[in-house]
């Protein structure tokens, strides 16, 4: 936190860095078949009356895209879909891809690479599906008159599933809920080995759905909850942190491209970090089931489906029948009680209606790498301005500058750590990004000031209409780092012919981009008004 300011200021790698990480020659020989998870950060958990509405604040976390994630810094954990508790506490930047280890680690594990065939489970379909699912749900004694929805196809991607309104239904009416006891969760998987505790959680989550699904199989408890889960072989895009390098290409300028690979990163140390206990209890972990594939499987899972309690995945679980529901900023995050967790409606829905929760406030890059979707509509977009490469440090002043720029930083970090989030909203960044434009554009005729608190108030005619106008140059440099520009983009997405993760890594290019051409427009016209109010005053 900067000493100046009780904003946060949003931290994200160096896309340079992160791309360096991916030769162009030899991508697909180091991929060895190692895929990577990630997720969505959580927010902290607390009561709340039935269908109370959340406030639609928004923290971005880090991940690269990990926006949402912790700091801006990367974290050490995986995000996850959040609960009721801090409104909007999701996003605060993007974690650091570990350029110090290189994806060439992946090649280090396993030498098998992906094998065709997928996580054994009946094929995904919504046919029959939830009858079988409402039936396995009332043989535990669940009681499931509340019971509002069932699950239809859904558009937020190619072969996704949702859940659709059975009835018209009012603002706080129950969706579903989950008992305590269906859960997915660290608790269970202690259970069963009580060495787990000594895991992380969606560590032991993941070893918990590959022992229950590949091992046990039909005689798992949660054996009709298989059906309903992806492959992310081809039924899903799935979560960007899985994809091909070459597919990872279509990500390229985006924050999705150094977050898809920070991601994968975080869960290839997983995958090492159990390989001593794997290799100590073969009875327990039986080679054949405990793949990589397996594993970067169950990763893909608890990314996309579970949900936990604050930054560090507190009581993480995935809640069966829950986790079909898909996001929409606005809507409510899901509610934990006692005895399970419970989705409420945010609105009045008609009787087919696809109903919605909130996941946090997060932007597309988050939502793609964790998600694998992108919501063309997302109030909560963002991108990142690094210091360095989009804002320059340069005389006059550039001591001084870098000075006050750690200042606003805090923390300690140098000026040349500053990554600044760019919001859809301006009100969520001016406060932190105009102080630091008005550092930069000190000209050699102004005197910088003590301390960076006295930049904080709208400055001289001169220096606003040039700290604006620098701020655009910073909107059009970083929107130079995609390929091609916004037309062909548009008219690339238009042609079509493109596969569903093309398709996807395209919207969240154009995404970003929309946001930088309104961003960068309103800069201008800031500038403007500044420049006919100097005139203004010396005309009269």
């Amino acid at each position: 936190r900067s000493a100046a300011f009780p904003e946060r200021v949003h931290l994200q790698p160096c896309k340079a860095c992160a791309m360096s990480l991916l030769p162009p020659v030899a991508r697909k020989r180091r991929r060895e078949g190692l895929r990577g998870h990630s997720g969505h950060l959580p927010h902290r958990s607390e009561r709340t009356k039935v269908g109370s509405v959340l406030a639609t604040a928004l923290v971005a976390v880090g991940s690269l895209s990990a926006l949402l994630l912790a700091t801006g810094g990367g974290s050490s954990a995986l995000p996850s879909r959040g609960f009721v508790g801090r409104a909007g506490s999701d996003a605060r930047g993007i974690a650091r891809p570990l350029a110090s280890r290189a994806l060439s680690r992946r090649g280090r594990t396993a030498a098998s690479a992906l094998a065709t065939e997928v996580v054994a489970g009946a094929e995904r379909s919504t046919a029959g599906l939830w009858g079988k699912l409402f039936d396995w749900v009332n043989s535990t004694g669940t009681d499931t008159s509340d019971f509002a929805v069932e699950v239809a196809p859904s558009d937020v991607a190619k072969g996704e599933l949702g859940l659709v309104a059975k009835r018209d239904l009012e603002a706080g009416d129950i969706l579903i809920w989950a008992p305590t006891s269906m859960l997915l969760s660290k608790g269970r998987a202690v259970e069963r080995w009580p060495f787990a505790a000594d895991l992380e959680d969606r560590v032991a989550i993941m070893m918990l759905l590959i022992y229950e699904r590949c091992v046990l199989g039909e005689s798992s408890e949660w054996a009709t909850y298989w059906g309903g889960l992806p492959s992310f072989a081809g039924d899903v895009s799935g979560p960007s942190f899985l994809w091909e390098e070459d597919e990872w290409e279509w990500l390229a300028g985006s924050d999705g491209y150094p977050a898809s690979i920070q991601m994968q990163n975080r869960v290839v140390d997983m995958w090492e970090s159990v390989q001593p206990l794997m290799k100590e209890r073969p009875e327990e972990f039986p080679p054949e089931a405990f793949t990589a594939e397996n594993f970067f499987w169950a990763a893909g899972v608890v990314s996309s489906r579970a949900y936990g309690d604050d930054a560090e995945g507190s009581h993480l679980c995935i809640a069966p029948l829950v986790d079909f529901l898909n996001h929409k900023a606005g809507a409510l995050q899901l509610t934990r009680f006692g005895n399970g967790i419970v989705a409420y409606a945010h609105k009045r829905y008609q009787k087919g209606d696809e109903v919605w929760v909130s996941y946090g406030g997060k932007n597309n890059a988050q939502i793609l790498s964790q998600y694998g979707f992108v919501d063309e509509d997302n109030q909560e977009e963002a991108v990142f301005l690094r210091v360095g490469e989009h804002l320059k440090i340069a005389e006059p002043h550039a001591a001084a500058k870098a000075a006050l720029l750690a200042e606003l930083l805090g923390d300690g970090r140098p000026a040349e750590a500053g990554i600044f989030r760019l919001a859809r909203r301006p009100r969520e960044w001016q406060a932190q990004l105009i102080p630091a434009v008005r550092i930069l554009a000190l000209g050699a005729e102004d005197m910088p000031p003590a301390t960076v608190r006295e930049l904080v108030p709208t400055q001289a005619f001169k220096l606003e209409g040039a700290a604006w106008r620098l701020l655009a140059e910073a909107m059009e440099s970083r929107d130079g780092e995609y390929p091609g520009t916004l037309q062909e983009n548009r008219r690339q997405l238009d042609a079509g012919g493109l596969t569903g993760r093309q398709a996807l890594g395209l919207r969240l290019r154009l995404s970003e981009r929309e946001l930088l051409l309104l961003s960068r427009a309103h800069c201008l016209e800031q500038a403007e008004l500044v420049a006919e109010a100097q005139a203004r005053l010396e005309g009269a």
